[in-house]
């Protein structure tokens, strides 16, 4: 699917009424393994029948999601000691971007766009310290 692509908005409708009681409840949980659960349960979403084939960016959303759950697993990145914590902040700037979106196509476009290019990256930004080193 392309950008140019429209949002079918009920399937929209459908996969915010699935994600939206998953994200709140992230927001809710303390602990990193506790909000991996609920993000990791939103992007199995992103799979499910009829958003995998019908809705627009839903197999970013769950690279995307998934690509901070892979933080917590080490790979490709080790960031050691420092993985919950990066995977935390990143958890829970997804959960409050998600929270805070426009319910519209252009606000779901937008969320789908900035976490494309968010992951993009080789590597998570540690902001304070030196990137991870990659495994092989």
């Amino acid at each position: 699917m392309t950008d140019l692509e429209p949002v079918d908005l009920i399937v929209l409708a459908g996969f915010i009424a699935e994600v939206h009681p998953l994200m709140e409840i992230a927001l809710a949980r303390e602990g990193v393994w506790h909000v991996r659960d609920h993000v990791v349960e939103a992007a199995w979403t992103c799979t499910q029948s009829p958003y995998c084939e019908g809705l627009w960016g839903a197999g970013e959303l769950y690279r995307a999601w998934m690509k901070i759950d892979d933080i917590l697993g080490g790979w490709p990145v080790d960031y050691g000691a420092d993985a919950d914590d990066l995977a935390m902040r990143e958890f829970g700037l997804a959960v409050q971007e998600w929270l805070d979106m426009p319910w519209s196509e252009d606000g779901f476009r937008d969320y789908v766009r900035r976490w494309r290019a968010r992951v993009a990256q080789d590597a998570w930004p540690t902001y304070d310290k030196p990137p991870g080193r990659f495994r092989s």
